[in-house]
């Protein structure tokens, strides 16, 4: 008997159902090299992501379904505290770490925003945002969706993570996502201290931010030019207006910022 699919909500880039205990979503040519590093995680005991069973009669991936829930905005109470900034920034080292010994094929196709940078570490989740981010129901996260990976520098997740959950955003869009009105100088340096950053990448974060989001800007409309279905629909909604209003705040609270991570 066929199983019946339920859509899955919040997506801007895929289209998403579960399938009994699993999650099928479109395949794309970054999804082998997405697959390996999914592979690499399980063999080595990381369990904050879902595990890959393989591809569909219809072409599309099969990933194990993940119960908890989902960060949907604006977040509830449990999602805005010290306690929840920690976890995410503890999973997000956790991921990198567990990538010690995985090399990607050579030629491995990602769904990146552009070039990898000179500084590659590791395979940068790029989207570790509430959206993105599982609470289970026994207290531990886990991350999905990780179509947008790719070759980068810790510093460059550490910032995105950073940015949506410290949240370096207004206080009007603060409030309208969940948070009232974050004491962001202080939670941005306990995300720094729970990743455990290195005082070298730690003089530089609010400056990685910055670029990560102008990146995040020009990544989105240079895919939505190129004709990406899900890129233009995210331009037309609207959805870069609230990361501009991010590069003014964090151009006035530059200084008190980085004054907060020494």
């Amino acid at each position: 008997m066929t199983q019946q699919e339920i859509p899955l909500l919040g997506g801007n880039t895929s289209t998403v159902v579960r399938v009994g205990d699993t999650v099928r979503r479109g395949c794309g040519p970054w999804t082998p090299a997405v697959h390996a590093l999914l592979r690499h995680l399980e063999y080595v005991g990381f369990t904050g992501s879902p595990r890959v069973y393989g591809v569909d009669e219809r072409g599309r991936e099969v990933l194990s379904y993940l119960e908890g829930e989902c960060g949907s905005y604006p977040l509830g109470p449990d999602w805005v505290t010290d306690e929840a900034l920690v976890a995410v920034a503890r999973m997000l080292r956790m991921f990198h770490d567990a990538q010690y010994g995985f090399r990607p094929q050579r030629g491995a196709v990602w769904r990146s925003f552009g070039p990898p940078p000179p500084d590659t570490e590791v395979i940068c989740h790029h989207d570790a945002a509430p959206h993105n981010v599982i609470w289970r129901p026994d207290g531990t996260l886990a991350m999905i969706d990780f179509d947008l990976c790719s070759p980068g520098a810790r510093i460059y997740d550490v910032a995105y993570a950073a940015w949506t959950w410290v949240p370096l955003f207004s206080d009007r869009d603060s409030y309208t996502l969940g948070w009232r009105r974050p004491d962001r100088p202080r939670r941005l340096r306990l995300f720094a201290d729970a990743y455990g950053l290195m005082n070298r990448d730690r003089h530089r974060l609010v400056r990685t931010i910055r670029k990560r989001i102008v990146d995040h800007v020009e990544g989105i409309r240079r895919m939505a030019a190129a004709g990406d279905p899900a890129f233009v629909r995210i331009v037309h909604k609207g959805h870069l207006r609230r990361p501009m209003r991010d590069l003014r705040l964090i151009d006035y609270e530059r200084n008190v910022l980085e004054y907060a991570l020494r």
